[in-house]
């Protein structure tokens, strides 16, 4: 994904920021909400998933400050 983020605006990237942060809330409410009737293998690769999530907003975060 990094490499598709080189060739997006300012202001794709504060758009992008935003869905993901929406569908993070997502991810995270249903994980709870469902946590005793998911598998243990699904739960840990929500979570990885999460985790990623998290990762790629704090670099674009990141990459919005520096470039404003």
């Amino acid at each position: 994904m990094r490499k598709i983020y080189d060739h997006i605006s300012i202001g794709e990237k504060i758009e992008l920021v935003e869905k993901l942060k929406k569908d993070l809330h997502k991810l995270e409410y249903e994980v709870t909400q469902n946590e005793d009737s998911i598998s243990p293998f699904l739960r840990e690769t929500l979570r990885s998933k999460r985790d990623k999530w998290r990762l790629e907003i704090a670099e674009l975060e990141e990459e919005i400050k520096v470039k404003k």
